[in-house]
């Protein structure tokens, strides 16, 4: 008899502990991709930086992330970077133009949208989003390296930054590769 009221106590503890959890995510699961994970992770971080530069429901333009060794060179893994980092973004309540359907910003299909210095201002008063987020990465031989910013357009001052590595696996080696 006790042995039963013990089990119940315990597996009533679990489904606590699993509601809790659940809770404390927004409902949304985490990523069970270590890629992914560190993306989201870098964008809530990106968000407690930046603070008050940035507010609820705020518009921003997101670019691809650029081999920091060629700044005008993206790759898969550049462009899922960015778009990753949206996706935590959008979860936590904020909005991005979509880039990729606008045909004054430079867009070459192997490469991803790259933002031209000169037409930031202007695209961001367009659409009013006065942040960009960018990045840059660095291929090592155990892992990538990223650098994540939001930059505020008005004044190019950067208002968050965030440095983190992902493990260069298999999958890794495959988004890193020029396309040709």
């Amino acid at each position: 008899m006790m042995a039963t009221v013990k089990r119940w106590q315990t597996l009533g503890l679990m489904l606590l502990a699993s509601v809790l959890v659940a809770c404390s995510s927004n409902g949304i699961p985490d990523p069970n991709n270590r890629m992914i994970a560190a993306h989201h992770d870098a964008a809530k971080y990106l968000i407690r930086m930046a603070g008050s530069n940035l507010q609820p429901n705020s518009r921003m333009i997101a670019a691809s992330f650029a081999d920091v060794n060629n700044l005008t060179s993206s790759s898969t893994f550049g462009r899922m970077a960015s778009q990753q980092l949206v996706s935590s973004f959008i979860i936590e309540g904020y909005s991005f133009v979509e880039m990729l359907m606008r045909s004054s910003v430079y867009i070459d299909r192997r490469e991803g949208e790259f933002l031209l210095s000169r037409e930031v201002a202007d695209i961001s008063a367009e659409h009013n989003a006065p942040v960009v987020l960018v990045g840059t990465y660095a291929v090592g031989d155990d892992n990538v390296f990223v650098t994540s910013r939001l930059i505020r357009t008005a004044d190019n001052v950067i208002i968050a930054s965030y440095d983190y590595a992902v493990p260069f696996t298999r999958d890794m080696r495959s988004l890193v590769r020029p396309q040709r």
